[in-house]
């Protein structure tokens, strides 16, 4: 009985290992599975659609309660507007198998996501169903890029999560194209220092026309510490102190807006003296 019982224990954790490295590992799966959700402004999409019109399409497949979740929430979205905000060849689809509409509208106003999502009243739990089916269990959360025509899907990608971490899926798809994000603002140098930070960090770059500038640092739990917005004359360089007195140490999310556009997008250390 003892042998048998040492034999299981085992045995599950083998299989949790193995589980955790499956989840951890980049994964090419040839064909991604077709399925159709409705987000919560009631707009209907399939994947297959989408592909056949030349669309990638980036998952976030995520939970409202899961914590690392809420925290790569900003990153997410910053990609998201980085490659677009959809009007571009690059799609984003948030899916939760377990929210409802009114929880995953909340989630969005509390950690400031703008791009489409669905849950269990729009078929999200149908779609992760599909999704495990050739990927086998996951955790959350967990990103996934689906190139256009041969439907070859790159399964837990941009881990550690950044705002550029897809990017490399974007080319392999043959996908970088971009509507809204201008050469302009591709070439803007945004410097941020020092970093990581005590008192205070300077944010410094080029802008020789006039334009609306809007600055936001937010909290690994999505609350927005520090903010600027406001309109700049320019004189070929733009030049601001943000102060940090007051915060906690950690690591913050800094976004830079230049009329709308997000041109940075990156994590700020604050540490003490």
């Amino acid at each position: 009985v003892f042998n048998m019982r040492v034999r299981v224990i085992f045995s599950v954790i083998f299989l949790f290992i193995g589980f955790k490295v499956f989840s951890q590992r980049v994964v090419n799966i040839p064909i991604a599975p077709d399925f159709t959700i409705i987000t919560t402004q009631n707009d209907t999409l399939n994947l297959y659609k989408a592909l056949s019109q030349g669309k990638t399409v980036v998952l976030d497949l995520f939970q409202s309660s899961c914590g690392p979740c809420q925290v790569n929430s900003p990153i997410i979205d910053s990609a998201y507007k980085l490659a677009g905000s959809g009007s571009g060849n690059i799609l984003f689809w948030g899916i939760s198998n377990i929210d409802d509409n009114q929880t995953l509208n909340q989630f969005a106003l509390n950690n400031n996501i703008t791009f489409p999502l669905a849950g269990i009243e729009g078929k999200g739990d149908s779609a992760v169903l599909k999704l495990e089916e050739i990927a086998g269990p996951f955790g959350y959360p967990t990103y996934a890029v689906i190139c256009p025509v041969e439907k070859t899907m790159y399964w837990h990608v941009n881990n550690p999560t950044t705002y550029n971490g897809f990017n490399t899926y974007y080319q392999s798809c043959n996908s970088t194209g971009n509507t809204i994000y201008s050469k302009k603002f591709a070439n803007t140098i945004v410097n941020i220092f020092p970093n990581p930070a005590v008192d205070y960090v300077d944010i410094q770059f080029p802008l020789a026309d006039k334009a609306n500038v809007k600055i936001e640092l937010i909290s690994s739990t999505g609350e927005i510490v520090r903010s600027l917005k406001q309109p700049f004359t320019g004189n070929d360089e733009f030049k601001y102190r943000m102060l940090l007195n007051n915060i906690q140490d950690g690591n913050y999310y800094l976004t830079v807006y230049e009329d709308g556009n997000l041109i940075f997008a990156g994590i700020l250390i604050k540490n003490r003296k």
